[in-house]
């Protein structure tokens, strides 16, 4: 049996779906494997989307490196073929790139409260997103501004989004005067605060960060992983929610910080970059 599978972990290879799903840059390639393929043909349906390069040589050996060049923006299927019988089959999502140009925003208030984070961590935030997105969706992300705001309140221990909470004060939801100081020319912003809440309990420590229209507030405790949690919330503002199921733990957009892994799967990547 013939089975197209991945090179490596988190490379754009969704093998979780029917059939299995690849991704491949415009104007770019990704190679993955086919298993137990030895002297069948692979080709692209469509090669003016996708072709795929091999050398002759390597047609004969039981694991292939399939290396497939992107070539228009579009899906294409790859055929694995003994003789003229169809073995097996697998989707490739040729996908331009996208560009995510981020402002990072470190916060203080009149209150002497600011963020713990610095200017010298963004670079390599910025890094471990690229590492997430690049090879899985095509995606870049760019600091595109590194500021300090100052909101013109106290803002005291934890800043809260809840105007959703029935019997908290107005005067509790502190979200609005955070963002109001966003830079508008980025495509998303990230506000780094001391400590976010969104609950019931804001002294209790449920929450790390919350995204909502092209805003993040993220706190300063917000776990080891704060590149990956980072790209999880841009996830959110590319359109995808958290999920929790226990067999999705290795998907970026699972729920629970530092418990998730890096991996986007097909259902993810076609909402982050159509």
């Amino acid at each position: 049996m013939a089975l197209f599978q991945e090179l490596a972990p988190n490379l754009g290879f969704d093998p979780g779906v029917s059939p299995a799903w690849f991704m491949v840059p415009l104007g770019a390639a990704n190679t993955c494997k086919l298993v137990g393929g030895a002297g069948m043909t692979v080709t692209s349906v469509d090669a003016t989307v996708a072709k795929v390069v091999e050398l002759p040589m390597a047609q004969s050996l039981p694991i292939r490196l399939i290396v497939v060049q992107g070539v228009k923006k579009g899906t294409t299927f790859l055929e694995a073929k003994r003789g003229s019988t169809l073995v097996e089959r697998l989707e490739v999502s040729v996908k331009a790139k996208k560009t995510v140009r981020i402002g990072f925003n470190f916060v203080s208030d009149t209150g002497g409260h600011k963020t713990k984070r610095t200017r010298a961590e963004i670079p390599g935030y910025v890094d471990v997103m690229n590492s997430i997105f690049k090879p899985q969706v095509n995606i870049e992300v760019k600091a595109h501004s590194i500021r300090d705001v100052k909101v013109p309140r106290n803002l005291r221990q934890v800043v809260r989004f809840s105007k959703h909470l029935v019997g908290v004060a107005e005067r509790q939801h502190e979200w609005d005067a955070v963002v109001a100081l966003r830079d508008s020319s980025a495509d998303f912003n990230v506000f780094f605060v001391w400590e976010y809440e969104q609950d019931m309990t804001p002294h209790d420590d449920h929450t790390d960060a919350g995204t909502l229209d092209g805003n993040c507030i993220f706190e300063d405790q917000a776990g080891a992983e704060v590149g990956e949690t980072l790209a999880h919330e841009t996830g959110h503002f590319l359109g995808c929610a958290d999920v929790y199921a226990g067999g999705l733990i290795k998907n970026l957009m699972y729920g629970i910080t530092d418990a998730r892994g890096r991996r986007i799967p097909k259902s993810d990547a076609n909402v982050m970059n159509p």
